[in-house]
């Protein structure tokens, strides 16, 4: 039995695997190829994703990312990942399990999982190019060792696709 933990003992960045069905079943691929998403499926293509985050994010911040705690309306603290890591997770997790995995699907559906793809990346590389910094992360300093990272330029820009 799968549990949603990756590989490095952490949550997955998109959350519990029901999170994930609930993207698919927005799109409407219909219930017999939902009924085929099994928590070990979508937990393949989470640790994929995350993976792919963590070495596009590795140079500049220490992978994998930690969950923060979050006060909530009601006062109690949840773990939680910061907002975009968990979105962008969450989407390029459904659309890479779409494109991957389901064949015959309408022009509709094939092109919303590729924008959802698409979409993600265009965010990681946000915080790739320091355009957008994940909060309560730390970061790594590429100039020197006595320059906090919070003030130094990018080390690499790139292609914003």
């Amino acid at each position: 039995m799968a549990v949603d933990i990756a590989s490095t003992g952490e949550p997955f960045y998109s959350g519990p695997w029901a999170g994930v069905q609930s993207v698919l079943r927005v799109l409407n691929i219909g219930e017999g190829k939902l009924a085929l998403v099994t928590q070990e499926l979508v937990n393949f293509y989470q640790e994929t994703v995350d993976r792919e985050i963590d070495a596009l994010l590795g140079p500049l911040y220490h992978v994998p990312l930690r969950a923060m705690n979050q006060v909530q309306p009601d006062g109690t603290l949840k773990r939680v990942f910061p907002g975009d890591i968990h979105r962008l997770a969450l989407y390029w997790t459904a659309g890479l399990m779409l494109l991957s995995e389901f064949q015959n699907l309408s022009q509709n559906v094939t092109d919303q999982a590729q924008s959802y793809i698409d979409d993600s990346r265009k965010a990681l590389f946000a915080v790739v190019r320091f355009n957008h910094r994940i909060p309560g992360q730390e970061q790594k300093s590429h100039i020197s060792h006595f320059m906090p990272p919070t003030v130094q330029p990018p080390s690499l820009p790139e292609a914003n696709f």
